[in-house]
């Protein structure tokens, strides 16, 4: 066997490179929202209520540095406004808007649609094993990841 098909035949090759035509997918899905797959992330976060900035880090997985750069894009987009925090000066809270509410809905659905059609080869048991397998594997290798359906 030549060494790029031992390479190429290896699930972590068809891992990365269905990552990258998924990833693909979903930025040019989310384009017309003025969103990407960071910030779609945060906007869904912040739907919640107000949250702070270290808390947003800690539930995204995103570096304070990048936080701060998906925020200021948010809020230049006019999706979010950052506020100190009433009870804590030294906090900033982070909080949806009416258009951000609105975007990351229409996003949702887009993303909703954009995944059905990324994963039409597979009958919907196939999806849901898929997904399954998917979460498994997350949840064992990153520990802040615990879905409900992590069990395979």
């Amino acid at each position: 066997m030549r060494a790029a098909d031992a390479v190429s035949s290896t699930t972590g090759y068809l891992l990365l490179k269905l990552a990258a035509l998924a990833e693909a997918r979903m930025e040019q899905t989310l384009r017309p929202f003025r969103l990407r797959g960071r910030t779609l992330r945060v906007l869904a976060f912040v739907d919640g209520g107000e949250v702070s900035q270290r808390d947003l880090c800690r539930q995204t997985g995103l570096d304070r540095t990048t936080m701060v750069a998906v925020i200021d894009e948010l809020e230049r987009d006019g999706y979010v406004w950052r506020d100190r925090s009433a009870s804590d000066r030294r906090k900033q809270v982070i909080r949806i808007t009416d258009d951000g509410r609105r975007a990351l809905g229409e996003a949702l659905a887009a993303v909703r649609r954009a995944e059905e059609d990324f994963l039409a080869p597979l009958d919907p048991d196939g999806r849901r094993r898929l997904h399954g397998v998917l979460s498994a594997l997350y949840a064992a290798h990153d520990p802040r990841c615990q879905t409900a359906d992590a069990d395979v």
